[in-house]
């Protein structure tokens, strides 16, 4: 394994009810630490998502290409506070990103398709750039959630919960308060549990988890928005 993969990040994906969810986090949250930015009970998330007019990111998702890399944008419950660049390069079931802050300038030039290439440019905002003239990169989908999340020091544990995971095309509201018109993703009571962590799983974490009765998922909500979109029923 090269150096650039030794840095991928582990990610386990499930698919549960809200029942389900109240029970792993009550069993996880006594064992972990809440994330440091979540002030409340959970916050919101905020993501644009991007692709080429070839569709490349959504084919790669739909032929479960092991290896590809996706582009998104993600803010927080104050949106033009903290305007976040993320590549999210995917090799398996493991993760790596590089990201950056943009500033409002940086984030409308990018919507705007003006962007001018600057030399101090962060890695991200670079690979941005990129494509964003070679594949004709654009704005595809938004994505917003709630999400609860808990830390571990121990091989940099990260847990989410996010509940009520819907999506939008409006994409020029994407820094306002609320964004109209967003559509739920997923039925009713169905939620997503993530674990992402480095090298290998801890045990008093996997045996919290392990109930017999969740299994694991490869679910996307770029790609599921998507499908979402064009009259595919989420099955779950």
């Amino acid at each position: 394994m090269d150096r650039r993969h030794a840095l991928f990040r582990s990610e386990l994906k499930f698919l549960v009810d809200e029942h389900t969810l109240q029970i792993m986090e009550r069993k996880l949250s006594p064992v972990l630490y809440k994330d440091l930015h979540q002030v409340h009970k959970a916050y919101r998330v905020r993501s644009i998502y991007f692709d080429t007019y070839t569709r490349k990111a959504y084919r790669e998702n739909d032929a479960g290409v092991e290896e590809r890399k996706k582009f998104r944008i993600r803010v927080y419950d104050n949106p033009k506070n903290a305007i976040r660049l993320e590549v999210k390069q995917k090799l398996k079931d493991r993760n790596y990103k590089e990201s950056c802050y943009l500033t409002i300038a940086q984030f409308e030039a990018i919507m705007n398709r003006t962007l001018r290439h600057d030399k101090n440019f962060p890695k991200a905002l670079n690979l941005l750039y990129l494509e964003l003239y070679t594949r004709f990169l654009a704005p595809s989908v938004i994505v917003e959630y709630e999400r609860s999340a808990y830390t571990h020091q121990t091989n940099n544990v990260r847990v989410t919960f996010d509940r009520n995971i819907s999506f939008s095309y409006e994409f020029d509201k994407f820094l306002e308060d609320e964004l109209p018109k967003a559509t739920p993703l997923l039925p009713l009571n169905k939620h997503i549990f993530e674990i992402k962590y480095d090298g290998a799983l801890p045990d008093f974490i996997a045996q919290a988890i392990e109930t017999g009765q969740i299994e694991r998922t490869t679910f996307s909500k770029f790609y599921f928005s998507h499908l979402r979109a064009e009259g595919e029923e989420i099955r779950c």
